[in-house]
């Protein structure tokens, strides 16, 4: 027999609103916005967090990211894209008012904008949404009431989804078990939680809207479908709970490896993180991969310690193998760099982005080998330090070749790529030798610099990779 039962999918923006202790004040939106039905406070720091939302979040931030009108119109049309209920800037860490920016693009795609008083946590509107969750679908009678109060006195102290199953097991008799869906082989959920009552005596199985199954085996008499559901949607809190924690984690560690990479914090910063992941006083493999797979990274790579920065994720294990292994098992490439010591993480860091950086040329895994070329030593310089070849090198050939309709640039690039020889460079670009050579002497006069000398055509070379790479990262 299978029993719908319809979901409380959360609070309308407007009740929110009117919660006095949440400190709410709607900026951007009127009559239009407060039917919104918000499911879930949803905190990140991410100007693009749609890999992460699901629709009818309140995406909640204290705007660190939100500096430019660019950052804020990101974030707007992903919450745009996404279905999601709203915006909830909380001032006071960051901004001290809401950035104009900010306003106008939730203006212009009538995306709800909230502001939180400063010292309310975003976990408070969380706090609140479970309460109206479970409350909606109290059962009425004093065993289950009880239960439930149980379970969100739990979930309140972040208790593990472990404790959660096991007060649910002893309190309904028999035995719990709590399977989440595999997104590649099953459908996706519907908008509703079905029980479907085995024809076994002592089972009872629930699907919750998010598609997990919960399952209950034990002596007769099944406890009711609704609790069951109730217990569902408490485990499905305390999930997405415990993910946000540890995506949040993941992010604070991500921002500390940029701040000792950047010498702006030292490496003993990293210490309480080593130790909490068992890597105090071992060899330390820093590897480097494309951004936001720190979640998939953590599922493949548990008990490591993975750092959520915004150009990548690092993993920190204590060998190389485990990098290859999960890089040939995921299809995904990465660069990790050499063994290093807790006092040497900020170079490990360095070796690992710049190895990133050739994993992606290449399309395979990179190691610390592939830094002892030319092309290797670059990636590991800052942008800035080659700002000056760009600019005294490269810069005045554009601008020539640009006001006399000039190739001096291309033929530049085609000698140092055959490797300074005159007449393959004339081959290449069909032109008479001496043509080239004439380029080249022009090439001198401009830059001061002689291509047909071994140490010029080194720093000419240096240049148009700077130009290249700097090329690659306009937005």
């Amino acid at each position: 027999m299978t029993k719908l039962i319809t979901p409380a999918f959360g609070l309308e923006l407007g009740e929110l609103v009117d919660v006095a202790e949440l400190g709410l004040r709607l900026v951007v939106g009127s009559e239009w916005a407060l039917p919104r039905v918000v499911s879930w406070a949803h905190a990140t720091e991410m100007t693009d967090p749609r890999p992460h939302l699901r629709g009818s979040e309140l995406v909640c931030t204290v705007g660190s990211a939100l500096l430019t009108t660019a950052s804020c119109a990101r974030l707007v049309e992903a919450v745009h894209a996404t279905g999601s209920a709203g915006i909830c800037l909380g001032i006071g860490e960051v901004h001290t008012q809401i950035p104009r920016a900010l306003i106008r693009e939730c203006r212009r795609l009538s995306v709800p904008l909230i502001e939180m008083a400063h010292g309310v946590p975003f976990l408070a509107i969380n706090d609140v949404l479970a309460d109206a969750r479970v409350r909606a679908q109290s059962g009425s009678s004093q065993r289950n009431a009880e239960l439930v109060s149980t379970l969100l006195a739990a979930l309140r102290e972040n208790a593990p989804m472990e404790d959660i199953l096991s007060v649910s097991s002893a309190a309904l008799g028999g035995s719990l078990s709590y399977q989440l869906v595999d997104p590649a082989t099953e459908p996706p959920p519907t908008a509703t939680l079905n029980a479907v009552v085995d024809d076994t005596p002592g089972s009872l199985s629930v699907r919750t809207a998010e598609g997990n199954l919960l399952a209950w085996q034990g002596q007769p008499p099944s406890p009711d479908a609704d609790v069951l559901g109730q217990i569902g949607r408490v485990l499905e809190i305390a999930r997405h709970e415990r993910v946000d924690r540890d995506n949040a984690a993941r992010q604070r560690i991500g921002q500390l490896f940029a701040l000792v990479s950047e010498g702006l914090a030292d490496s003993a910063a990293l210490m309480p993180e080593l130790q909490r992941a068992g890597l105090v006083g071992k060899s330390l493999t820093i590897s480097a991969w494309p951004a936001e797979t720190a979640p998939l990274l953590a599922a493949h790579l548990p008990g490591t310690l993975i750092a959520d920065a915004p150009e990548a994720t690092f993993v920190v294990t204590t060998g190389p193998e485990a990098v290859y292994d999960t890089a040939r098992d995921l299809g995904l490439v990465c660069g990790h760099g050499s063994p290093v010591d807790v006092s040497q993480i900020s170079r490990g860091i360095g070796e690992a982005r710049a190895t990133l950086r050739l994993a992606r040329r290449h399309g395979k895994v990179a190691g610390p080998e592939s830094l002892t070329s030319l092309t290797g030593l670059l990636e590991q310089q800052p942008p800035v330090r080659l700002v000056p070849f760009i600019d005294q090198l490269v810069r005045p050939l554009l601008e020539h070749d640009a006001r006399r309709g000039s190739q001096l640039l291309a033929t530049l690039r085609t000698f140092i790529e055959q490797q300074g020889s005159l007449q393959a460079t004339a081959e290449a670009q069909y032109l008479h030798v001496n043509t080239v050579r004439h380029r080249l002497g022009r090439i001198a006069d401009i830059v001061g610099r002689n291509p047909l000398e071994d140490n010029d055509r080194a720093s000419l070379a240096i240049a148009l990779w700077a130009y290249d790479r700097s090329r690659r990262y306009v937005p």
